[in-house]
């Protein structure tokens, strides 16, 4: 009897194991490659990009403050990017040359994202 309980639980097991395999593997096919295996800096870099769609931009600066938990886990990171849109001149128009964000990651989930300089003047 504890047997059949032993292989009905390892059948179990690895039939969550698999779902978990495929959704994995559709979250891979949904996420831009971009924002795939990256660090926290470059994560927020991506997100500088892919907010700001068909611009060029040359990420200069990327600045990390990291907050640690009482475990000793990473519990607050905050990222500061800072940018040049090499396509806009100095003297500009609506647009800002130099743009810059923040990026705050909780437990290493983006929870906030906002301009801190740019994108217009």
């Amino acid at each position: 009897m504890t047997r059949m309980v032993t292989i009905a639980g390892l059948a179990v097991l690895g039939l969550g194991l698999a779902a978990c395999e495929r959704v994995n593997e559709r979250l891979d096919e949904v996420r831009p490659i971009e924002i795939r295996n990256t660090g926290y800096g470059d994560r927020c870099a991506d997100y500088l990009r892919l907010s700001y769609p068909g611009a060029t931009i040359d990420v200069k600066i990327q600045h990390v403050d990291v907050a640690n938990t009482q475990n000793g886990g990473l519990g607050l990171l905050i990222v500061d990017v800072a940018a040049t849109r090499p396509d806009i001149p100095e003297s500009g128009g609506f647009l800002a040359r130099d743009i810059a964000a923040r990026c705050r990651f909780q437990n290493g989930i983006l929870t906030e994202f906002r301009w801190t300089k740019g994108p217009g003047r």
